[in-house]
């Protein structure tokens, strides 16, 4: 298979409000009719009926026949994901089953290209490295396309969202994403919040005009960084737009979700020039092409979160 690469057509984002519509339905009628709990609240946060391993999902020859032999001998795929935000992947009620969007496409992938998968949760972090010493075969983690990813990374585009700001409900300090200067916000350790999208905000309408640039306050995960603002230890969040979407639908008397920024596409991880590259970007095809792709995003709320192709991204100057 020829790898593809150029732009995907681009949906337009229509987030936050309609994204908190679907989530307040999608939470109430799928996987049996259990809502999560709230986000941020104890592991376990959704019925293990959400949980799908994919059984009518058909396999493909052409996609499996691209599997590397190394891939075949171990009967298994080793997909990893930072386990701590819904929807995208978090723990089901028995504590041990891992579900949400991410979880899903990996799973259904599995299905297209024959072969069993196995979740290991891994702090973000840990990750890159891990995939780069070949201990993990492929990441599913809502990462970003960045340059310094990809100079590591082979990665295929199987979403599109944004961040947002998180703040307190009726957003007593007035915040926007132009008016933080000075204000403690929680990101995520080494997401591209952290690493780009604040720090460039900070850049652009504090330091530029004179004023006390952004308090980052780094977490561990999203759902700490949402954690801490529902118990007034820092002002805000900047996080990816599901998982704030997903936390104001749980907690709406404490938490306001604004308007979302950045809009960018979110890449499934390999080693740089790996074997399987082929074959994980031949399955998602065959998922987009099916209805099964776009039902796994409506599942988890996210309609509009959907891209043109899986695209294999290249560094953009």
């Amino acid at each position: 298979m020829n790898r593809r690469s150029g732009p995907s057509a681009r949906h337009r984002a229509r987030w936050p409000l309609a994204l908190l519509g679907v989530l307040a339905l999608a939470l109430t009628a799928c996987g049996g009719g259990e809502a999560p709990a709230a986000a941020g609240g104890e592991a376990g946060a959704a019925s293990p009926a959400q949980f799908d391993a994919f059984e009518q999902v058909a396999p493909d020859a052409a996609a499996a026949e691209l599997l590397p032999d190394a891939i075949t001998q171990a009967g298994k795929l080793v997909v990893v994901m930072n386990v701590s935000s819904a929807p995208g992947k978090f723990y089901a009620t028995d504590n041990t089953t891992v579900i949400g969007l991410n979880a899903d496409l990996a799973r259904a992938i599995g299905r297209v290209l024959d072969i069993s998968v196995e979740i290991q949760d891994v702090q973000f972090d840990g990750i890159i490295p891990g995939l780069s010493a070949e201990r993990f075969d492929m990441t599913i983690a809502s990462m970003a396309a960045t340059a310094p990813r990809l100079e590591v990374l082979d990665m295929i585009r199987y979403g599109e969202w944004g961040s947002s700001l998180a703040v307190a409900k009726g957003n007593p300090l007035g915040l926007t994403a132009e008016t933080l200067c000075g204000h403690r916000i929680a990101v995520q350790q080494a997401s591209i919040q952290a690493d780009k999208r604040l720090p460039d905000l900070s850049a652009a309408h504090c330091e530029a005009a004179g004023l006390p640039k952004i308090e980052a306050v780094v977490l561990p995960s999203q759902n700490d960084a949402v954690l801490q603002l529902a118990s007034g230890r820092v002002d805000g969040v900047f996080a990816d737009t599901p998982v704030l979407a997903y936390a104001t639908v749980q907690q709406p008397d404490k938490l306001e979700l604004g308007a979302e920024l950045n809009r960018s596409p979110v890449s499934i991880g390999l080693p740089k020039d790996s074997e399987l590259t082929p074959a994980v970007q031949a399955a998602m095809q065959v998922l987009m092409d099916s209805p099964t792709y776009a039902e796994i995003f409506a599942k988890w709320g996210l309609a509009d979160a959907v891209t043109a192709e899986p695209t294999l991204e290249v560094p953009t100057p």
